[in-house]
């Protein structure tokens, strides 16, 4: 019978137990490149290694281990001593035995408030030099102090974790790109369809890596640029095809992570765009309902209520805003990736946008409704839109309480963006136009605000006389359209000047009123727009055509 103490056997043979690690031993390493900050005891025994640069690592580390990072967590606070002091104690938590610290990623040195915070704990600080790869230090430690299984699995799991934990990030796609990079030693890129850069760490060569990629239809075994190993993948996000890229001067750090590490981001970009899509859904939803509020009118003791609503959107509160309505050039409903585009260029004009579709039944003609911002990037935005729908925008207003009438206001100026393109304004183009209800003459805005079929038919039956005679009729429009010159209207109509003013005698006698008393032109002028506005745009399309006709070349 065997004692406690005795080393127990398997087939006969005495068990083999593995000589502990010490920091000392570590340390000896030459490959490894150690070089002392704040010394600790050599005796002392590191049973694993682990990278992290993540806040708290602590949690995830087990006692006697050894800490590598890059410092990421220290990027723009390498002189907070708190933040030194925290990362510190949370190490000194848990046991762990020193921290080594890689330079030539964030930092050429170890920044001097976390030396000052491991000398006042009394936590040994090594750093690591740049042209050694992490793994080599893991590697060394972890498979001498037990089963390499075993360490692969951790090592896994720690990475996976690192790698996840970005997605609590402000900005996940950012920060999950920055830890690939100190993970990898060298340069991460998440890179667009067009090969345009969306993030990115380190100073690899990002185009000579994207063209690389591109004749190796982006993924694949990896690959040398220079002094760089390269290895990428590609990812579909929003329905289009995007590259995420690591690249480091350490081949063996792109060579034996590379494939977990690109697997792994690529889930997760799979999941932060997940995310962000049902974010985005969730804001045009909050978007469209509030638009909608505004549209019925809210009370004026709730108008901070509706300003504070109203920032998530990029508005300032209590600066100046436009309703505005549009509707489509088609005559077809705007589809969704159209809708996207806008809000995109309102987002990166910054500009403040509530955008609701309409077309989507009988009642309202296709288009779209807006609450928009009246700053600097509304002119290109508007540029944008009017190639798709024709746009009418209310004067500027700061009093939310007043949308209703500013929505009303909108939707004249849109009446009077559409009748421009129907005589012709834009409409060879085949683009909209953009009108502001500030810049209409009160003509065009009396007649936009016929709201009823009996409004439109009182203001028609005017001139109702007149086109019961076509001949006469022709006559008093282009009369009006050229500025009620006698002379040019006969040249126009190819008659004498005498036989024009003979119709305008008889048009006179049908109207009861007299072609030089101000009031019957102006009803004349209302009656009629659509057809004076139509024969301008006929004379101005004929001297456009005069003036680009060569020299000599007979009419």
């Amino acid at each position: 019978m065997m004692d406690d103490d005795e080393p127990s056997t398997a087939g006969g043979l005495p068990a083999v137990s593995l000589p502990a690690v010490t920091l000392g031993d570590v340390l000896a390493q030459p490959d490894l490149d150690l070089a002392t900050v704040v010394p600790g005891e050599p005796s002392l025994v590191v049973r694993s290694a682990h990278s992290s640069e993540i806040d708290d690592p602590g949690r995830w580390l087990e006692p006697e281990s050894v800490m590598l990072t890059t410092g990421l967590r220290l990027v723009g606070a390498e002189t907070d001593r708190e933040t030194a002091r925290q990362l510190v104690e949370g190490l000194k938590r848990a046991r762990v035995v020193a921290l080594f610290f890689g330079v030539g990623v964030n930092f050429s040195h170890v920044p001097a408030a976390l030396v000052a915070a491991c000398r006042a704990a009394a936590l040994p600080l090594y750093e690591v030099g740049a042209e050694v790869p992490f793994y080599r230090v893991e590697n060394y430690i972890n498979a001498s102090a037990g089963a390499p299984e075993a360490y692969q699995l951790r090592r896994a799991v720690r990475l996976t974790n690192e790698l996840v934990d970005s997605l609590s990030s402000e900005e996940p796609t950012k920060a999950l790109v920055a830890r690939l990079a100190s993970l990898a030693r060298g340069t991460a890129v998440l890179y667009g369809p067009t090969g345009r850069t969306v993030e990115s760490t380190g100073a690899g060569p990002l185009q000579l890596i994207w063209a690389e990629l591109q004749q190796r239809r982006w993924s694949g075994p990896p690959f040398e640029i220079g002094r760089w190993t390269v290895m990428g993948r590609s990812v579909a996000l929003r329905g289009n095809m995007y590259v995420i890229a690591i690249a480091s001067r350490t081949p063996g750090a792109v060579v034996e992570l590379g494939p977990m590490l690109l697997e792994t981001a690529q889930r997760l970009l799979g999941g932060i765009n997940a995310i962000n899509r049902l974010a985005v859904s969730r804001q045009r939803h909050e978007g469209v309902q509030l638009l909608t509020d505004l549209q019925d009118g809210i009370p004026l003791g709730r108008e901070q209520r509706y300003w504070e609503r109203l920032e998530p959107f990029l508005f300032r509160p209590f600066s100046p805003v436009r309703a505005l309505v549009a509707r489509s050039v088609d005559g077809r409903a705007l589809d969704g990736s159209a809708i996207q585009s806008l809000l995109e260029v309102a987002e990166k004009q910054t500009l403040g946008l509530l955008l609701a579709e309409s077309g989507r039944s009988p009642a309202a003609p296709p288009g779209f409704t807006a609450l928009v911002a009246d700053g600097p990037g509304l002119e290109p935005w508007t540029a944008a839109a009017s190639s798709r729908a024709s746009l009418g925008l209310s004067e500027p207003f700061t009093d939310l309480s007043a949308a209703p009438d500013a929505f009303g206001e909108a939707e004249a100026a849109a009446e009077i963006a559409v009748e421009r393109l129907g005589v012709g304004a834009q409409g060879s183009t085949g683009l909209g136009t953009v009108v502001k209800i500030d810049d209409v003459d009160p003509a065009s805005w009396l007649l936009a605000r016929r709201r009823s079929r009996r409004d439109r038919d009182k203001v028609a039956r005017y001139a109702a006389p007149l086109r019961r005679d076509p001949e006469l009729l022709a006559t008093v429009v282009r009369y009006l359209a050229r500025g009620m010159d006698v002379a040019a209207t006969a040249v126009d109509l190819f008659v004498h000047g005498n036989t024009v003013r003979y119709r305008l005698r008889k048009a006179e006698d049908l109207l009861g009123g007299s072609l030089s008393d101000a009031a019957v032109v102006a009803n004349l002028y209302l009656s009629l727009r659509a057809e004076i506005e139509g024969a301008k745009h006929e004379d101005a399309q004929r001297e456009d055509q005069q003036r680009e006709k060569p020299v000599g070349e007979p009419d």
